[in-house]
């Protein structure tokens, strides 16, 4: 090996001969190599892991290289004899090094392609020092929740909780879905321990106080959330778990390592973006037809940090920005201009700079990229939306605002077009229709763009459409005048709901248009156009039933719709939730289908992993944000597998025929991502042609392992036959 040259006659023979066990054991050989080592091509490193304890089975194997246009890694699983092979890497100079639950990490040993490593994992000393390789929700489990009993909170005179909760589970709700975890990881070691070059303070209290304050979301948002909770027995929480981790508190429960075909994982990252880049979502096809852009570019949009859309080329390695577009040029930047206390990171520094303010994307099925962006002030709306219109929809329920638009790149001709929207949109999709329809939902309506009509006319006014959120109360089968939502019901009419959909999908079934409300407790929202859009569109809506099941569960995230027309969501009670509107017994329409009707058609699967302090209303302290089904098995696990994803546990949580897959991103630490997509390279060439793509999305990526400097991830996964194919 280089660099390695050791005296050993000036070392004891017992010292000398430890250290000639090292080297071999981590000693680089070419790939004809016999006994116990795996097969390996010229683009393979593979090896053997043992520790002291003998082969170590279900832990990582991490082979990362700095030599490429961006930063790439592979990481892999050992099988049950401690055996791995790294696929398919590009010719570099790679450090390799064992990672697992138990272990602290092996030294890194530098190889190449086509190279036997076999290595030394490294036993951890303490249990606490392998805690520090526990996924966030192993340690955001040490908080105390309030206890039941302390509900309804009675206030700042009282115990300190907001009036407003009035259940704990609204407390939990608000502490893993609407505050903090949203955007960040909370029980990483980011945010378990203090900052370094925090000043000192004269209690845990008002560090938690100064740290909320701080940064460019600092005042602007995290202080503010406190309020939602009442700010000083938040602190005090916070506080006491901080504290008591400080006091040398660690989960007692390990992780499982990897079981089974979890250990037949493949997982690419590279960098992209720079590291104060917050990326919400990547794409890589067409949702409805993965085969759509094979082996092409990967795009992600950045949301509050920039106006750019990054793109990956995974063919050669390198990764490019292009600036969105608007129509204002005087637009101003979304972010706060300045900073109140400053970032322990960042300082005073300015280090988001959006207009656009991207939210979400997808791709068509001309491979086109659609995105959710800021294109004016939300004010500046056409004439034709608002009221006097003769647009249909504007007749029907005209519009003044819109808060996002669409943006459109085009693959073929290298530019970017504006689609001026009157309704705002948010998450976005594509019906499985001739028209190719997107849609969007947010202010109240459903909102949608012909793209056919688009592409013939190039009129945005004549493509798009959009209808208000209509229940047929008067159950008669069809839109009729509606009471408006702060009404009561009346059984002579309809009545409209004033919701804002967090995501939204279409039936490949039906042609429905589901919507979640993410709220308290939350619910399904089922909308049917009809034939005559806006006029004939009739909504339902399903509330996840709060206190009529047994357990506690409330609250969706993320949402998607199967292969089946079934509705999916992951709840912030921990679960992973079913709708399936054809088991419902009663009457769809009517006077009372206004939410509590039909509990039977949910089903909830309560997700893997440490429960808080206490075992409260909830099911998890892991934060579930979003998930998407696999309908066509772009991943290899089979067709219509739903995936949600863990957002404090640094994985995938894959529901397979009724039981977890965990795929679990093991480095860097911190893995947090929104959007999922499936895509075909290669239909026919087995596992190599297929995979799931996706961003590592949280928005303080300075809080993944490594720190400031580290970047943002596009990340790849592949599920091979067993953990040594080739």
């Amino acid at each position: 090996m280089k660099n390695r040259a050791f005296s050993f006659g000036l070392m004891g023979t017992a010292v000398a001969l430890v250290m000639v066990a090292v080297m071999a054991a981590t000693m680089t050989r070419p790939a004809a190599q016999g006994g116990d080592a795996p097969r390996i091509d010229n683009d393979d490193i593979g090896g053997v892991v043992t520790s002291t304890k003998g082969p170590e089975a279900g832990v990582w194997v991490i082979a990362e290289t700095t030599d490429l246009p961006t930063k790439m890694s592979k990481t892999v699983v050992t099988d049950d004899r401690g055996r791995y092979v790294v696929p398919d890497l590009p010719k570099a100079n790679y450090n390799v090094w064992v990672r697992g639950y138990g272990l602290v990490d092996s030294p890194k040993v530098m190889s190449a392609p086509g190279r036997v490593v076999n290595l030394s994992a490294t036993l951890a000393p303490t249990p606490r020092a392998a805690a520090e390789y526990y996924p966030a929700n192993y340690w955001y489990a040490l908080l105390n929740v309030p206890d039941k009993s302390e509900f309804p909170g009675t206030g700042p005179k009282g115990n300190g909780i907001a009036e407003t909760l009035r259940t704990q589970a609204q407390w939990i709700n608000n502490v893993k879905t609407t505050s903090c975890t949203p955007c960040h990881q909370m029980g990483n070691k980011a945010t378990r321990e203090m900052p370094a070059n925090f000043p000192p303070f004269a209690s845990s209290v008002e560090a938690w106080d100064h740290r909320l304050k701080s940064g460019l979301d600092g005042a602007a948002n995290m202080y503010a959330y406190t309020n939602r909770f009442g700010r000083d027995r938040l602190l005090r929480l916070y506080a006491d778990w901080t504290d008591r981790i400080k006091g040398g508190e660690y989960p007692q429960e390990a992780p499982p390592r990897p079981q089974g075909v979890e250990r037949n994982f493949v997982i690419t990252q590279w960098d992209w973006a720079d590291d104060r880049r917050y990326f919400h979502d990547a794409v890589a096809t067409d949702k409805r037809n993965p085969t759509v852009n094979a082996n092409g570019q990967i795009f992600g949009v950045e949301e509050n940090a920039s106006d750019f859309m990054s793109v990956l080329d995974p063919k050669t390695n390198t990764a490019t920005q292009m600036t969105i577009p608007i129509l204002d040029p005087k637009l101003p930047i979304a972010s706060p201009a300045k900073i109140g206390v400053p970032s322990p990171y960042w300082g005073e520094e300015v280090y988001w700079n959006s207009k656009v303010i991207a939210h979400s994307n997808v791709m068509d099925h001309k491979g086109r990229l659609w995105n959710t962006s800021r294109t004016r002030p939300p004010a500046q709306q056409p004439e034709f939306c608002k009221e006097g219109s003769s647009h249909p929809s504007a007749k029907h329920f005209p519009l003044n605002t819109s808060g996002r638009q669409y943006t459109v790149y085009d693959q073929q001709t290298k530019k970017f077009t504006i689609v001026d929207t009157c309704f705002g949109t948010f998450h976005l999709n594509l019906a499985h229709d001739a028209n190719n329809t997107m849609w969007s939902g947010e202010g109240g309506v459903a909102g949608w763009v012909n793209l056919k009509v688009l592409d013939e006319t190039g009129d945005a006014q004549k493509a798009q459409g959009w209808a208000p959120l209509i229940l047929d109360t008067n159950g008669n089968g069809r839109q009729d005048a509606w009471v408006d939502p702060d009404q009561p019901v009346d059984p002579t009419k309809d009545k409209r709901i004033d919701a804002s959909f967090y995501g939204i999908a279409v039936s490949p079934v039906d042609g429905a248009v589901w919507g979640n409300i993410n709220a308290f407790p939350g619910a399904a929202v089922r909308v049917m156009p009809g034939p005559n859009p806006p006029m004939t569109t009739i909504a339902e809506i399903y509330e996840v039933p709060y206190g009529q099941v047994p357990g506690h569960v409330y609250n969706p995230r993320g949402m998607d719709v199967d292969a089946n027309g079934v509705f999916w969501t992951v709840l912030a009670s921990g679960h992973y939730a079913s709708f399936d509107r054809r088991k419902c017994k009663g009457p769809l329409n009517g006077p009372n289908a206004t939410g509590k009707h039909c509990p039977e058609g949910w089903a909830f699967y309560p997700v893997p992993g440490p429960n808080f302090k206490g075992n409260p209303e909830s099911a998890a302290a892991d934060s579930n944000y979003y998930n998407w089904v696999d309908k066509y098995d772009t991943l290899g696990l089979g067709k219509n597998v739903p995936i949600a994803t863990g957002n404090l546990s640094d994985s995938l949580l894959i529901l397979r025929d009724g039981k977890w897959v965990v795929l679990r991103v093991p480095y860097p630490m911190g893995f947090f991502v929104k959007q999922l997509d499936g895509r075909f390279d290669d239909a026919r060439a087995g596992w190599k042609g297929r995979g799931l793509w996706t961003t590592s999305a949280n928005r303080t990526p300075w809080h993944l392992e490594g720190g400031k400097g580290t970047r943002p991830k596009a990340i790849k996964f592949q599920f091979r036959p067993d953990p040594l194919a080739r």
